[in-house]
């Protein structure tokens, strides 16, 4: 679940302010009460609407911030695992105070080939450690529950990655009013093949 982190304060805190501050004023005779009630009403908008514009939100390894437009909040390259080393299962990412910026996308997993489909030649912007995801949601801290859509690139688990053009979910994500989720992962037998197992036959081919 996403949630916004920051700026927002709850409408009830900023309720209880204006009572406080009503009471003591006491007889402000310039100004009714129901016209500071409104008046409080509206800061507490502007507060909350402020909160979500800057599109920090909180998840289970840290604050996340990501960009909004058009409508629809972007948050490209965030890590969901680690996996520093080839040929070792991942591990869970490592949580973070500071709040992660998402603006850009992250690496994507080197590239190999498989029978009958050509492999990519250029490794350019490929990284072993490429868990990341790519979210695009019309809404934050909005109190909608949205269906969420995970898409898993092509590429005969060989190639490709969820950072092409072709698969930007703003487009999906307006229309349906759904969260879009493009996965990158690893590919091929950077991937797959685990010699965790076997020390001396997994340090032979992780530095050549």
């Amino acid at each position: 679940m996403i949630k916004t982190y920051g700026k927002k304060f709850p409408f009830a805190a900023m309720a209880g302010a204006a009572m406080l501050l009503l009471a003591a004023c006491g007889s402000n005779a310039s100004e009714p009460a129901a016209a500071q009630n409104a008046s409080a009403e509206t800061t507490a908008g502007e507060t909350e609407e402020e909160g979500s514009a800057d599109g920090v939100v909180e998840t289970t390894a840290g604050p996340v911030q990501g960009t909004e437009e058009d409508g629809i909040y972007r948050y490209l390259g965030v890590p969901y695992a680690e996996a520093k080393e080839r040929f070792v299962p991942a591990e869970e990412v490592e949580p973070w105070d500071e709040v992660y910026v998402a603006d850009s996308y992250g690496p994507m997993s080197p590239q190999g080939s498989i029978s009958g489909v050509g492999g990519e030649s250029d490794q350019e912007g490929t990284d072993n450690n490429c868990q990341n995801l790519n979210i695009w949601t019309p809404g934050i801290n909005d109190g909608e529950k949205r269906p969420v859509m995970v898409w898993l690139h092509g590429g005969g688990f060989s190639t490709g990655s969820a950072n092409d053009a072709g698969y930007d979910g703003e487009n999906l994500s307006r229309e349906g009013d759904v969260v879009v989720v493009g996965v990158n992962h690893r590919l091929n037998t950077f991937g797959f093949l685990d010699l965790s197992a076997s020390a001396f036959l997994w340090a032979g081919l992780q530095y050549r």
